[in-house]
């Protein structure tokens, strides 16, 4: 996992380009909101949290993000996007205040009308104003499109819309009825070759046929030692984008697994806002909770108390101790 794809600059932040950054950490754009990060002495972003225009809200946020920011993480940095100035500047107020009073540094504190090329800004502290350049070209987000993963969307209704089925449900349901049939009859073989399968995809950037998708839902449905494998996997640049097309092309609980691999790694890159859809996909789609993957709710948790990116390590390299179970290895 790269820890410096939130870095948008090496050593200090430019204000420029850090607004202008804020839709490609997320995974979406994040208009009528106040998005929260924190920011080490050295300049790196660490969490960061959207939340929207509710004082209750941004206070339990920025005390969320004061207990699990790293240790050396003593500054937040605040952008408020509203197209009623007053509102965004009273959200604005609040945080601050907070974060004071918890002992941080704000060094940005800026209000915004809108998250659009050319809006303009106002940054509080510095007493500095511009105009945003477009965020899809900024320095963060060109380098995820280069990396091959899914892009930032419009709003969090985008974000879903990226997740919904849009196959037809006889077909989709007989793709994952043939493909539980096929691991009945060797479900060893059957898993290592999906999980192959899938580490080629990424490899070689393209998205899983549907029929692909479909047999490795399957495994990691029915197999949670092919699913920490899959997280190992899917530390790789490009995964995001193969997930979220795979999650496209299956149904229940086998869905399910795909969306919480998703939601692990998205969160795991700094992108809390898909993580965040995903796993709303999850509740929302299930008949009772017993069908809720326990990585989706242990994702839930991770989401509802703000952990830091960098907590999720640990849980993507489990699956490194038993790609020998699978007769897989490591490659170059």
């Amino acid at each position: 996992m790269d820890k410096e794809e939130n870095n948008p600059a090496p050593t200090t932040l430019n204000l420029g380009e850090f607004i202008a950054s804020i839709p490609a950490m997320l995974g979406m754009v994040p208009n009528h909101s106040i998005v929260i990060a924190t920011i080490t002495i050295t300049g790196r972003v660490g969490a960061v949290a959207r939340v929207d225009h509710n004082p209750a809200t941004v206070i339990s946020a920025v005390d969320k993000l004061k207990q699990t920011a790293q240790a050396d993480a003593v500054n937040v940095a605040l952008v408020s996007a509203h197209s009623d100035g007053d509102t965004a500047e009273d959200t604005l107020l609040v945080a601050t205040r907070r974060a004071h009073a918890l002992g941080l540094e704000v060094p940005i504190a800026t209000v915004i009308s809108e998250y659009t090329a050319g809006a303009f800004y106002f940054d509080f502290p510095s007493a500095t104003s511009g105009y945003l350049t477009d965020p899809r070209t900024s320095a963060i987000a060109a380098e995820r499109a280069v990396e091959g993963r899914a892009p930032f969307a419009a709003s969090r209704d985008a974000l879903a819309a990226e997740l919904a089925v849009i196959d037809d449900t006889p077909a989709l349901f007989a793709r994952q009825w043939e493909a539980r049939h096929t691991r009945a009859e060797a479900p060893q073989a059957t898993d290592a070759e999906n999980l192959d399968t899938y580490r080629a995809a990424i490899r070689d950037r393209r998205a899983l046929t549907a029929i692909e998708a479909a047999a490795l839902a399957v495994t990691l449905a029915d197999n949670p030692k092919a699913r920490d494998i899959a997280l190992y996997f899917s530390q790789r640049d490009g995964a995001e984008a193969i997930l979220t097309d795979a999650a496209r092309h299956t149904a229940g609980y086998a869905r399910f697994a795909i969306l919480s691999i998703l939601a692990t790694v998205t969160y795991a890159h700094g992108n809390g806002a898909r993580a965040g859809v995903a796993i709303e996909a999850i509740e929302s789609e299930a008949a009772h909770e017993t069908q809720i993957p326990k990585l989706a709710v242990l994702m839930r948790q991770v989401l509802d108390h703000a952990m830091h990116p960098d907590g999720m390590t640990s849980v993507l390299e489990a699956g490194h101790k038993i790609l020998p179970d699978f007769g897989l290895t490591d490659e170059d």
